[in-house]
């Protein structure tokens, strides 16, 4: 909606009878009576739902959509394998994310040769500047490309992806087999925005009474880019401080009748 300003000048022409200026009336001030310093509080009010119902909320993205934003924002992740001895191996891996989603990576020979089976895992952990690191760790089976075109394409991107030129035979394929997904919930002393998707962001709220609480705030509509979320969340700054201080837009009256001005020239 385009907010359209107009300014009206009003143009008089100089009086044909001389008047005497009218003494504008004294204004003395009253004393000034200082006010008190208030410390500003803001509250937070939840509202109980009864825990039997069970549902699909539609304002947050399904565990596998996180899932899938956790793995293209990352490249650094752990590989687990299963020795001959039976011990679990974990080592750390740089990887890549391609277009189905399974994530691609650079393994050495020596360090496949210590694995029993393909039967492997990579955790990833995104690491963000604020409280949350959300987790999740992928189960699969660990192999090479099958196909030569699919090789060379994943070598492609890995060297487009980290800009540097490895063996295509040490390119390594994740076929997915299950996603767990899992968060890691820090300790804060304020509010703040930890997660911000297509539906909405989650805000975490820092009670000295009651402790910690994650706040899901769903956008008005889904968003597809910055440019609509910075659009959803100043709508939304507009609506939170409309509330608050209790603003209701007044009513005005249309114009319905037009005076018209002859025009009689200069």
């Amino acid at each position: 909606m385009l907010l359209q300003t107009q300014s009206l000048t009003l143009h008089f022409l100089p009086p044909l009878i001389p008047f005497k200026p009218i003494a504008k009336p004294q204004f003395i001030p009253c004393k000034q009576i200082p006010f008190r310093k208030l410390a500003l509080k803001c509250s937070v009010s939840t509202v109980s739902c009864p825990t039997t119902h069970v549902g699909i909320s539609n304002d947050k993205p399904f565990p596998a959509e996180a899932s899938r934003t956790i793995m293209e924002l990352s490249s650094i992740g752990t590989l687990s394998m299963l020795t001959s001895e039976g011990c679990p191996l974990g080592v750390g891996v740089r990887f890549a994310v391609d277009d189905e989603g399974s994530p691609v990576l650079c393994v050495s020979d020596s360090c496949k040769e210590l694995s029993v089976d393909k039967k492997s895992s990579l955790h990833v952990q995104l690491d963000q500047c604020g409280s949350r690191t959300p987790q999740c760790t992928i189960q699969g089976v660990l192999d090479k490309p099958k196909d030569r075109m699919i090789s060379k394409r994943l070598h492609s991107m890995w060297k487009m992806r980290f800009g540097e030129d490895v063996n295509e035979e040490l390119i390594y394929v994740v076929a997915v087999e299950r996603v767990l997904q899992m968060e890691d919930f820090a300790e804060v002393l304020e509010a703040k925005m930890i997660w911000v998707d297509r539906l909405g962001f989650d805000v975490r709220i820092s009670c000295p009474q009651k402790g910690l609480f994650d706040v899901r705030i769903p956008f008005p509509t889904e968003v597809t880019d910055e440019k609509g979320a910075k659009s959803s969340f100043n709508c939304m700054s507009q609506q939170a401080w409309e509330v608050e201080k209790n603003y209701q837009s007044p009513n005005f009256k249309k114009v319905k009748h037009l005076k018209q001005i002859p025009y009689r020239g200069l």
